[in-house]
């Protein structure tokens, strides 16, 4: 399973309970990107999972809240790492877009779980 190629215009997305826009780009193997689109004033609470991941800000500005990390304002071009089972959140002070990278898949954003 796999998408080798994909364009954000192109894909319908997924709106999570805080009403950010999920939109699942490319993926395969052990890797995926995912693009999330956040409203200012999101208040994306604090939690884990089992896969790394690595964030950049494509726009927009945040704080990014993470267990044993002072919380930190990120504005477009910062990027972060989450290690596997670490608490982490955001707040999002301006309308904002992250690519979010994730290993391995995460498989609940394709509906396989």
């Amino acid at each position: 399973m796999s998408r080798v190629l994909a364009s954000a215009a192109d894909v319908p997305p997924f709106v999570t309970p805080e009403g950010a826009r999920r939109r699942v780009l490319s993926y395969g193997g052990g890797m995926m990107a995912v693009q999330f689109e956040f409203d200012a004033g999101v208040v994306a609470p604090l939690h884990s999972h089992p896969h790394e991941q690595i964030g950049y800000v494509v726009s927009g500005e945040i704080d990014l809240l993470m267990e044993g990390h002072a919380n930190a304002r990120l504005t477009a071009g910062c990027s972060y790492y989450v290690p596997p089972n670490v608490r982490h959140g955001i707040v999002t002070h301006t309308a904002t877009v992250l690519l979010d990278c994730f290993t391995p898949i995460r498989e609940e954003f394709l509906g396989v779980v």
